[in-house]
């Protein structure tokens, strides 16, 4: 530690300070004892200071015993004998990635699971978290730095595997593959939530699951194109009984249509008789002779009675 160099200092200057009588130290110049408790003082205020960077926390450690508090991001006047180590508070991703090679899954971390109707599928999935802040010192003292080996990786295995067996291989890779993905988070909550709860020193919830992204669900190339031609005929299928539906209600729309125009021409109808017929005869023969064209007109010689108009300027 920084205070245990800063007392080295100070001692060795005491000595220099008290031994320039001495032959030996005689040639030791006067201002190398100031230099050096000057140097002490400067790494012992130093030693006093701490900044936690951003999106981190520090868990003060004294003599090796972990102090069950934390320190927040930005400066900090501690205790000269702490040991502060940072913890990430961010949000950080785990991912496991099954990659196949001739039909064999390979990679250090890959995943497979089996599917509710017994296929095996390969998966490629994210898990996004973050730790708990005011855990942080519970989780260092029982979990150490390396948490994510310990419980984040065993915890999503065991909940990928729970979750997927509740699926057929259809609905996870096409139909219900967002749904999986909500399941498989609850179900690592609960498993984080068991293997915390077997550590005597861990009382709080120790991590935030935000979000499970499942990313790819690989099949066997004969089922996958078998589940693709299946949700194609699904779509024709739910595209035409759209087409039906949309013909019956523009059939339905043209009956009403036309219901409406044959009640109009029979109210029409009923409503004309032949004294009104008369009567606009009669109206229109008077607009005409009232107007300045040159005509002719015959009154009582047309068929019922209407007059008959001749136009005189035609040739």
């Amino acid at each position: 530690m920084m205070i245990f160099f800063a007392i080295v200092l100070a001692a060795i200057g005491l000595i220099l300070l008290s031994a320039r009588k001495s032959p030996t130290f005689r040639n030791v110049p006067g201002a190398a004892p100031v230099v050096l408790f000057l140097a002490a003082v400067a790494v012992a205020v130093g030693s006093m200071i701490v900044v936690v960077p951003a999106g981190n926390i520090g868990v003060p450690i004294l003599f090796g015993k972990v102090q069950q508090r934390h320190l927040p991001e930005g400066l900090h006047l501690i205790n000269p004998l702490l040991k502060v180590e940072e913890m990430s508070v961010r949000t950080e991703a785990y991912t496991m990635s099954s990659r196949t090679r001739e039909g064999q899954i390979v990679g250090d971390d890959s995943i497979e699971v089996l599917s509710q109707d017994g296929l095996r599928m390969p998966l490629e999935i994210t898990v996004q978290y973050r730790l708990v802040a005011s855990d942080a010192p519970q989780v260092y003292q029982t979990l150490g730095l390396d948490y994510v080996e310990k419980v984040i990786r065993p915890a999503s295995r065991m909940a990928i595997r729970q979750a997927a067996s509740q699926f057929t291989a259809q609905e996870a890779y096409s139909t219900r593959r967002s749904e999986l993905g909500i399941t498989t988070q609850k179900s690592l909550e609960d498993s984080i939530a068991t293997l915390l709860s077997k550590q005597e020193n861990i009382k709080g919830q120790g991590f935030i699951i935000q979000q499970v992204l499942l990313r790819n669900v690989t099949l066997p190339p004969r089922l996958q194109a078998a589940i693709e031609e299946k949700l194609s005929a699904e779509q024709d299928a739910q595209r035409m009984e759209f087409i039906l539906a949309k013909e019956s209600k523009e059939a339905e729309r043209k009956k009403i249509e036309g219901q409406g125009i044959a009640e109009f021409q029979r109210i029409v109808t009923e409503g004309i008789s032949e004294p009104l017929l008369k009567w606009k005869g009669i109206e229109a023969t008077q607009k005409i002779a009232e107007s300045p064209n040159t005509k002719i007109v015959i009154i009582g010689s047309g068929k019922d009675g209407l007059p008959v108009i001749l136009n005189t300027d035609r040739p």
